[in-house]
């Protein structure tokens, strides 16, 4: 069938949690996708991967990779996140890496983080990792002395980078004067470590001398682009008009602050002078900036009649131009970034800061870093600059406001993204749509809108609905397409449902597509019937299209009936194969089904059912079609070749359906001969597995569940050899039966040997799942919680039993847990390191051996863990005291 869907563009946060997702330890490609994407969306995505870093339930690959991330991206709002996941980090490894990372971030903060971290993590090895890092920020000499490392800049990167890491401790509020000479270097190393340290120092005259920095940016820029505009109008001016015309500017700039000007100018444009260039001296003494030399300069060349010289300087002042505009960007993305890091931290306010960050918008300065900065800030009230920022005449200035605004994910902006979404750039109001559709608050408001009655509103509502495929939508999508009778509004409320795709609703939409439909409405209801992927909706539409006439409807009837049958593991029922030939011959009917025969022909293709006939009579008309249409002049090769494919399927199909009950006969006759144990098993297995192979095999339904039952009762063999369990799986994957996925996955997150892990993996492959999915858990039905603390284990399956979710178990130590998972195997464990019996690993081990659980979660207050943090079992780890909100949160995850 025709893919129907449209690919939904996706939000920066929504691409990194699909990223995320999909991480997998022996995915050895994801460390490099998660740094693109960073270098990308730049501060946009820190606080989600922040958020991952403390989750204890995250994968030590995936808190390793972030980690990874803080060289390459050293914010200093990092230190938090780094803090608060070292506090309860149990991998000594992991640990390692994190205060290295802290060590690279070289703030004071991060400096005071390895402190606190000293105090709080005291057992041996973790004091010398912190020992080590505490070091490199001990000074050996005076502040000065750290100056000058600093001042090597990219000359030897290293020696200045240790010179800033220690400045930020040692650095006073004294020393500001020369970290601003530092500043103002024109290494790019040194402009960034320094504006580092002044961001860190404890002082007003740091926060003033940032504020001033932005104005004298802002200042410079203004002029830059006044001379830009001046030379956008002159360049192309004739020498003649061109020395009125600045005669006339500078009239303009300095009547306010040179009386006798006129007198100077007309002195000055006096041909009989020859020093007319000297009689605007009186006005260079009064120039005040670029701009004011920029226009003596260029008339005094032009009385003068420098004209080659005039020209060149011209040229010189735009090329400088458009070599500093960048700079000043980045001086402007330094210092908003500081500020905003200084509120971070407490130092300033956001309304000390705002209007300086306010002036720099409004001239559209800046890059990304500004803007993450500034709009990170701005309080979801100042309705009046969240106007402005939806005014900006620059498109993709726009886009960018609106993935920073929406990185924040704050209910308090659904106003500001419903504004946004009536943007009259499509692409930024579809933007504007999907950050909305973030926000938990959205949903109510966008209900208000739709039942509000008013056209437009209804319309944008609905829009949303299907942009986003708002799934609580649909119920309401249903009654509204019942009731409302205005056909514009009901086609694209359908076509939201189509996106939405709910199958609850599938009666009626069947209820309501008939001929006497408009045929735009028509058209909507067969696409979003065919999209439901269900047996009741193509069957549905099957029955349907016999009252239906419109060929493009018919058309769509088909591929519609063809969608939940997409292959023989799940067959068009024998039943309504005639019903569907009988749509087909009037698809093929060049009267009734104008034109739509060659696509309907291609559409066979996903024609699955056990009815070898059908195959065969398919097959002969369509080749008869194929001799017909050689002989004419205007047949296409590409869609000749496109034909015979899909009769080359079809006799292949026939073909197979022919020797079914052979083939059927010969694999059976492989499960009843099966040795019960030895190498001959083995051997008949891997027989077995061959014959299921076969290309000309067709695999019934009815045969595919009696193999998966085999393969499910013979994992559960605990004596089998790995050879067997390898074939067992690759077997189990040949049938697709979805029921096998959990048992094969079990098999592959215990397999140790690359043997039996390469079977599994690939019968994983075969049953649906990425390769994201073979590491992901399936959801947790019940859990055993093993408490010695009586009163902490009846408040944890308190907590628990309020959810609903869960099947729990309770036991007071090992000895009862034991007698529990002997009578009926868990999902979850959720227990201490320890008992009165000594270390749990051991008897956690045997037990998972056994397979009578599938994951631990640790409720712990011992942080020293040894191996038992890095076992395949290990969910997650809770240090004691915890609130019960953070493990439903670890379960959730």
């Amino acid at each position: 069938m025709v893919n129907l869907h449209r690919t939904v563009p996706q939000t920066p946060l929504d691409t990194l949690r699909v990223l995320l997702a999909e991480f997998s330890p022996e995915d050895t490609s994801f460390a490099g996708k998660l740094t693109h994407l960073v270098q990308t969306y730049r501060k946009q995505l820190f606080r989600e991967l922040g958020g991952r870093l403390i989750q204890t339930t995250a994968p030590k690959g995936l808190r390793r990779a972030i980690l990874s991330l803080i060289p390459k991206f050293d914010w200093p709002e990092w230190t938090p996140f780094v803090l608060q996941a070292l506090q309860q980090e149990a991998d000594l490894g992991v640990f390692d890496e994190g205060c290295a990372a802290l060590g690279v971030i070289a703030t004071r903060e991060a400096y005071e983080a390895l402190k606190q971290l000293q105090t709080l993590r005291n057992d041996p090895d973790r004091q010398v990792i912190l020992t080590r890092e505490l070091s490199q920020f001990q000074p050996q000499q005076s502040a000065g002395y750290y100056l000058s490392r600093l001042l090597e800049g990219q000359g030897n990167a290293k020696l200045s980078t240790q010179g800033a890491k220690i400045l930020a401790v040692c650095a006073e509020p004294g020393d500001l004067a020369s970290l601003v000479d530092a500043h103002r270097n024109e290494d790019p190393l040194i402009q960034r470590l320094a504006m580092r340290v002044i961001a860190s120092l404890k002082a007003a005259e740091a926060t003033q001398y940032l504020l001033d920095l932005l104005e004298q940016t802002r200042l410079e820029y203004l002029e830059l682009q006044q001379i830009v505009e001046v030379q956008r109008r002159t360049l192309t001016l004739a020498r003649g008009s061109a020395k009125p015309e600045f005669l006339r500017l500078v009239l303009e700039r300095f009547q306010d602050r040179v009386p006798d000007i006129s007198d100077c100018l007309e002195r000055a444009n006096s041909e009989e002078n020859p020093e007319a260039g000297s009689e605007l001296e009186p006005l260079r003494t009064e120039a005040k900036g670029q701009f004011d030399r920029f226009l003596l300069e260029c008339l005094a060349l032009l009385v003068e009649g420098k004209f080659a010289r005039y020209s060149a300087y011209q040229s010189e002042t735009a090329d400088s131009a458009e070599v500093r505009v960048p700079q000043l960007n980045v001086l402007c993305d330094q210092a908003a970034e500081a500020l905003a890091y200084r509120v971070s931290c407490g130092t300033v306010s956001f309304p000390e800061i705002c209007p300086a960050l306010v002036e720099i918008f409004r001239v559209r300065l800046g890059s990304d870093g500004f803007i993450q900065a500034f709009l990170n800030l701005l309080p979801a009230t100042e309705t009046s600059i969240l106007d402005e920022l939806l005014a900006d005449p620059d498109l993709a200035r726009r886009q960018r406001y609106l993935n920073a605004l929406g990185s924040r994910e704050d209910d308090a902006l659904v106003p500001f993204f419903l504004k946004a979404m009536q943007d009259p750039i499509v692409e930024v109001g579809t933007l504007a749509i999907h950050h909305l559709g973030k926000l938990t608050s959205s949903f109510p408001a966008l209900i208000k809108l739709f039942e509000s009655g008013q056209h437009d509103q209804v319309r944008l509502a609905i829009r949303v609905f299907g942009e986003n495929r708002t799934r609580l939508a649909a119920e309401p999508l249903v009654e509204f397409i019942q009731k409302d009778s205005r056909d514009d509004v009901l086609v694209e409320a359908v076509e939201a449902l189509a996106n939405i795709r709910y199958p609850a609703g599938t009666p009626i939409v069947l209820e309501m597509l008939h001929d006497g439909k408009p045929f735009n409405l028509q058209l909507a209801l067969a696409k979003v019937l065919g999209l439901m992927g269900t047996a009741e909706a193509s069957i549905g539409l099957l029955q349907k299209s016999l009252a239906l006439k419109q060929p493009q409807v018919l058309i769509l009837a088909l591929e519609g009936a063809l969608h939940a049958f997409p292959a023989f593991d799940t067959p068009l029922p024998v039943e309504h194969v005639p019903a569907l030939m009988h749509l087909a011959e009037r698809c093929f009917d060049e009267r009734e089904g104008e034109g739509q025969r060659l696509r309907a022909m291609l559409a066979m293709q996903g024609f699955y059912a056990f009815d070898k006939g059908s195959y065969e009579k398919l097959k002969d008309q369509f080749s008869d079609f194929l001799f017909h249409m050689r002989t004419k002049e205007n047949w296409d090769r590409e869609n000749n070749d496109k034909v015979a494919a899909v009769i080359k399927e079809l006799g292949r199909r026939s073909a197979s359906l022919g020797l079914i009950a052979k083939k059927e006969v010969q694999i059976k006759g492989y499960l009843q001969t099966l040795p019960a144990k030895g190498p001959k098993r083995v051997e008949a297995l891997l027989a077995l597995r061959e014959s299921l192979q076969d290309p000309e095999l067709i695999i019934r339904p009815e045969l595919a569940r009696e193999l998966a039952d085999f393969v499910r009762k013979e994992l559960s063999n605990k004596n089998a050899e790995w050879r067997e369990i390898a074939h067992l799986c690759e077997i189990g994957g040949i049938t697709h039966q979805e029921d096998l996925i959990e048992p094969i996955r079990g098999v592959f997150q215990r397999a140790t040997g690359l043997g039996l892990k390469s079977a599994a993996r690939t019968a994983l492959f075969s049953l649906g799942l990425s390769e994201a999915d073979l590491n992901r858990r399936a959801p947790i039905q019940s859990i055993l919680v093993i408490e010695p603390s009586a009163f902490f284990r009846k408040r944890l399956v308190s907590s628990l039993s309020a959810t609903g979710l869960w099947k729990l178990h309770e036991a007071g130590n090992r000895h009862e847990a034991s007698e529990i998972v002997a009578q009926e195997p868990v999902d979850l464990i959720l227990t201490e390191s320890q008992d009165a019996d000594g270390e749990m690993s051991s008897w956690l081990e045997s037990l998972w051996e056994q397979q009578r659980f599938r994951l631990v979660l640790l409720s712990t207050s011992n942080r020293d863990l040894g191996n038992l943090a890095d076992v395949p079992w290990l969910l997650g780890i809770l240090f004691k005291p915890y609130p019960t909100e953070q493990l439903l949160r670890a379960l959730e995850s």
